[in-house]
């Protein structure tokens, strides 16, 4: 007896240390993905003005939409890790405690992000909370259809785009913040910065991916290299039909034809998220998530690489922050809303700085953000993979 014990134990502690180091990895990519989301969100709301150096602004331009993606990516993953106890058993009592979970940090995230969508017009929050709900309902899908799932989300946008906004008299680029059914489902589907179809995708295929065991160096080489290649073709493609002008070569041989309206479907930009851009954005998350996750196996457990841990395990108090301390405090500076692109990349560094240092200090002690703790004591159990181990503080 004493003899399986001793035999067991080594295996037990090793299944536990690849599960922490899983989410390391996973931690170590939020903290990348929020200070993309910065540059990003910093760049719109103080409207960037003068000219910038080519390489400079051809630099910035490369987290636009790419960050949110991995941040919706990384989500994906980590609802599939939250359910792989439920999943590989079958018992139905299990799953139903996981949609339950999802469902109720979906309601958090639907609460918050609504009210935050009155302060802060480019939101994501709220769009969490739905694309969750949806989550939920397609938890113990089969990989095969969840990859349909995220093909269908990217099929319908352009039809989204294109035909229903003239059809139902909607401006696709107008904003809203009301409460009324017809301005949420407007925001919701023709709002134009993160709609549900085709962002949605995004969480899908994270989920796929997410039921992988990225500890295995081949199935992380192998998500690089798709990662990479979906990166080389979506950019190439646009390359070639925009850069190139193969495509208003298009124009010229058949004069009648007017292409202006099709550009965006062969364009790689965020706004609006055409098929072009959900290549190139998954090509990044999971592009990050192999490196992220083989950094984390290797050098989670450094000291220095720590802060970072933390910065990521408090994405969404940081989320907040960013939306509300961080412009705010330009305006206590007495800053105008109009600066260079220089600027405004200067002073993501510094907020960026400023939320590792208050991460780190934070998580010296307590064991959550503010608002991480606040939805997990609302929403979560403990018995998960997520939660692996219950802190003695809740004991």
């Amino acid at each position: 007896m004493s003899e399986v014990a001793a035999t067991a134990a080594p295996h037990e502690e090793t299944a536990t240390e690849r599960v922490l180091h899983r989410l390391t990895g996973l931690d170590i990519a939020r903290a990348l993905a929020i200070f993309g989301m910065v540059i990003v969100n910093y760049r719109s709301t103080f409207h960037e003005t003068g000219e910038a150096p080519p390489w400079l602004e051809t630099l910035a331009n490369q987290v636009n939409g790419r960050a949110a993606a991995t941040f919706v990516f990384l989500a994906g993953i980590g609802i599939a890790l939250l359910s792989r106890k439920s999943r590989t058993s079958g018992d139905k009592e299990l799953i139903r405690e996981d949609r339950r979970d999802l469902f109720r940090r979906a309601l958090f995230l639907l609460a918050i992000g609504f009210l935050f969508r009155q302060v802060w017009e480019y939101d994501i929050l709220h769009f969490y909370g739905a694309w969750l709900i949806m989550a939920a309902v397609v938890l113990t899908v089969r990989n095969v259809w969840l990859i349909a799932i995220a093909l269908s989300m990217v099929a319908i946008f352009p039809f989204l785009y294109f035909v229903l906004p003239d059809a139902l008299g909607i401006t696709f680029w107008d904003t809203t913040n009301a409460f009324t059914w017809r301005d949420i489902a407007i925001d919701y589907f023709f709002q134009g910065y993160h709609p549900i179809a085709p962002w949605f995708a995004f969480m899908c295929i994270g989920m796929a991916v997410g039921r992988l065991d990225l500890a295995d160096v081949k199935i992380r080489r192998n998500l690089l290299i798709a990662g990479i290649a979906m990166i080389a073709i979506g950019e190439g493609l646009a390359g070639v039909m925009l850069d190139v002008g193969y495509f208003k070569l298009l124009e010229d041989i058949f004069p009648t034809l007017d292409l202006n309206e099709a550009n965006p479907i062969i364009d790689t930009d965020s706004y609006p998220p055409m098929p072009l851009f959900v290549l190139v954005g998954t090509g990044w998350a999971m592009t990050i998530v192999s490196l992220c996750f083989g950094f984390g196996l290797r050098f989670g457990d450094r000291r220095w690489v720590t802060p970072i841990v933390h910065t990521g395990q408090l994405a969404l108090t940081i989320y907040i922050l960013h939306g509300t301390v961080g412009v705010w405090a330009v305006g206590w500076a007495g800053y105008k809303p109009y600066q260079s692109l220089a600027w405004i990349l200067t002073y993501c560094v510094i907020f960026y700085l400023v939320a590792i240092l208050f991460a780190t200090l934070w998580r010296r002690r307590y064991s959550r953000g503010p608002v991480e703790a606040i939805m997990r004591r609302l929403t979560d159990r403990w018995e998960s993979e997520i939660n692996p181990v219950k802190p003695a503080s809740e004991a």
